[in-house]
């Protein structure tokens, strides 16, 4: 949650006029770093406003502010750490912002700007309308100019505060008849929250902050026991507060009352973390009048701190999971606890469906419900499906008010009233998304926003790094494979050649063709042997490096197959092997033709290859959930178990095929993989068992 400056809570910069000294600053930055923009901003409830600008288009500098869209400031103010961006057009927080075509804001430095006490003021900052980097000199004079620019708001700020004591205590002494109806405005002003009791020790007084708190009011009838029974107040670990360790209890024994850490929770169940003090409150001769105690909010502080331990948390799981099934219920775990929620979830998108699937949840052990997790989700669809299709946050304040993507009676059957989702990034597109709940309203919060980000990019990048591992470990192994494999192809039939040419060069010129024609025959052969080795490996690194040309267009994949099983029918029947094929009379997908084509005709081919002895094949091709799925089972010699794994790899023979001298390269499913990937689907064996074998490819359907 972005913190309020202070500078907008007190009269002074953030209601008077531009600042000269604060311009005068803004001018030397645009000078020094040499930038088109410099802004002085204060952020308010809903919008940015510039106490000084330089370079902005018009209308904005001319309105002197804008909505938090625009504003890249709020994330320096909700850090109150420095922000550098080169590019903002590429970072995860800034990337979507209407700064960047409205203000031409793409290279941005910003730093805090801090009262001596450490109160937010504002942010200082400097930008450039394209990308920039930033160097070290720049970002240190950037860093001096903010300092200043604190100062000079500081001391206005100052000012206003002791011009504001006077004129209320002028006022004050000038209506001493309104004193009382004055006193409770004031109270009512602060954002700290103050209580009051009377020497009974019943409570007389509540102000507007601890009445928000607590959604109730001090009600002068209760003894002390009862209304310490009404009030939930608790301890940092869950006890509720007796009445005798009630901060203003404490003070009216005598007791001088500080840091007392509690918990306060209102109606709907919302907490707030608060730091209470408590006096005596004693007339100018000394008689005893009551006590009052004050509540500071220390909500978003001690949030920063759990949002930084569960960022550590959530990193170090990340560095010792496998993969993201092992990782997600410790990371779900950590943002729900962190958040005070109830339930998480992480949804990754399935390339070929189109849709998202858990890839984990966690649900607090103390929800009174169990939360069920649907199978998957269309793109749009649900909470996760519409922060993945919109690729940007989604808030839900209270779902029963305004329930949509969720339907109110899914909340109230699980007891959820607010919700989070933030998309989860692979590269430059969302992939998944990371979702939370809770069980009470909540208002929107720039804090939970951005951590429920930053974890997110962590799953992202965790994600990204096991994909390039994965990418290596089959770099190097496809490398191991040619070397080996690939020579071993390439050298058998040029053996055979070479040998054929030693025989030829050693007969006689005048010698007939006919008596040298098997040697000639063979040289052809094994020739056409290689040429059709050289021809699978260019084509297979062509497909799997992307430089292979495909030429997508809508087509029936049914009759892709009919024509490849009309080819190949004709020769399987002489070697004993009948298709019998269960087809769909249309099945439209979108994919290259010739290259479909060449898939379905290895496949079949393969069938009837390694099926030596003759059999059966089935062919079914059918719709299944938005996906065209192809079966090709052969009741052949089949596959090891040990080597199912290394089916699709570059060269592949079964030892069954080698010892039965079965003529084949290895690179057909190789080939047939490599253009299921092009098609962004998946193939892959069916390892329910049985003789022979059955390869299923599936593929997107229109």
């Amino acid at each position: 949650m972005t913190r309020t400056p202070a500078a907008v809570r007190l009269r002074g910069p953030a209601t008077g006029d531009r600042s000269p000294g604060l311009d005068r600053l803004t001018a030397m930055a645009t000078r020094l770093l040499d930038v088109p923009i410099a802004l002085a901003t204060v952020l308010e409830p809903h919008r940015q406003r510039f106490l000084s600008s330089r370079g902005l288009p018009q209308p904005w500098a001319s309105i002197g502010h804008t909505p938090l869209t625009h504003s890249f400031c709020q994330f320096v103010l909700g850090t109150g750490a420095p922000l550098v961006v080169s590019d903002a057009r590429l970072h995860p927080l800034l990337r979507n912002s209407m700064a960047i075509p409205d203000l031409r804001l793409i290279a941005y430095a910003g730093y805090p700007l801090m009262a001596p006490d450490g109160t937010p003021l504002g942010a200082f900052c400097a930008g450039d309308t394209q990308p920039r980097q930033w160097d070290f000199d720049e970002l240190l004079l950037l860093k001096d100019l903010a300092a200043i620019a604190a100062t000079e708001i500081a001391a206005q700020v100052h000012a206003d505060r002791l011009a504001e004591a006077t004129r209320q205590i002028a006022e004050a002494t000038r209506r001493a008849e309104e004193h009382e109806a004055f006193l409770e405005a004031l109270l009512d002003s602060l954002d700290t929250g103050v209580a009051a009791c009377d020497t009974d020790g019943r409570l007389v007084l509540f102000n507007r902050a601890l009445r928000q708190a607590l959604d109730d009011d001090a009600d002068p009838k209760l003894t002390t026991q009862e209304w310490a029974n009404r009030l939930r107040v608790l301890h940092p670990d869950g006890r509720p507060f007796s009445a005798t360790e009630m901060p203003v209890v404490r003070a009216l024994l005598g007791e001088h009352v500080r840091d007392v850490d509690n918990i306060l929770v209102n109606e709907s169940g919302r907490r707030r973390w608060f730091v209470s003090h408590g006096n005596q409150i004693r007339s100018r001769s000394g008689v005893l009048l009551g006590a009052v105690a004050t509540a500071h909010d220390v909500t978003d502080r001690r949030l920063a701190e759990r949002f930084r331990d569960t960022e550590l948390a959530v990193h170090r799981v990340f560095a010792t999971a496998g993969d993201t099934v092992e990782a997600a219920p410790e990371v779900l775990k950590a943002i729900a606890v962190t958040l005070d929620w109830v339930h998480a979830e992480l949804w990754l998108a399935d390339e070929l469906t189109e849709r998202l699937l858990p890839a984990g949840t966690w649900t607090s052990p103390d929800h009174p419900v169990p939360v069920h997790v649907p199978a998957g989700l269309a793109r749009g669809e649900g909470l996760a499906g519409t922060a993945w299709d919109q690729d940007a946050p989604v808030w839900l304040a209270d779902i029963g008010a305004d329930p949509a993507p969720l339907s109110a009676a899914t909340a109230t059957r699980y007891r959820l009233r607010a919700a989070l989702a933030v998309p989860v990034h692979g590269g430059d597109r969302a992939i998944g998304a990371l979702t939370a709940f809770a069980a009470t309203t909540e208002a929107q919060d720039a804090s939970c926003i951005a951590l429920m980000t930053g974890i997110a990019a962590q799953i992202g990048e965790f994600l990204q790094r096991r994909r390039a591992e994965d990418l290596l470990r089959q770099l190097a192994r496809t490398q191991d494979e040619y070397i080996a494999l690939a020579g071993h192809e390439l050298r058998t039939p040029l053996t055979s050649m070479l040998a054929a040419t030693a025989l030829l060069l050693d007969t006689e010129p005048d010698t007939p063709v006919a008596e040298v024609q098997d040697l000639v025959d063979l040289i052809s052969r094994k020739g056409g042997d290689m040429r059709a080795v050289i021809d699978d490996l260019l084509d297979l690194a062509a497909l799997d490096s992307g430089h292979a040309e495909l030429t997508p267009e809508r087509l029936d994949l049914a009759v892709v197959v009919r024509a490849a099983l009309d080819a190949v029918s004709g020769g399987a029947a002489g070697l004993g092997v009948t298709f019998h094929p269960v087809l769909p009379a249309e099945l439209p997908v979108r994919g290259c033709p010739r290259r479909l084509r060449q898939l379905v005709d290895n496949l079949l081919s393969n069938a009837v290859k390694y099926s030596p002895g003759g059999g059966r094949v089935d062919v079914v091709l059918q719709h299944r959930a938005g996906v065209a799925q192809l079966r090709v089972t052969d009741s052949g010699i089949g596959i090891p178990d040990a080597d199912h794994d290394h089916v699709f790899r570059r060269f592949y023979r079964s030892p069954e095929a080698v010892q039965l001298a079965i003529p084949g390269s290895g690179l057909g499913l190789a080939l047939c993989s490599a253009i299921t990937a092009r098609h962004h689907g998946t193939i892959a064996l069916d390892l329910a068992g049985g003789r022979g074998t059955t390869v299923v490819v599936r593929l997107p359907a229109c």
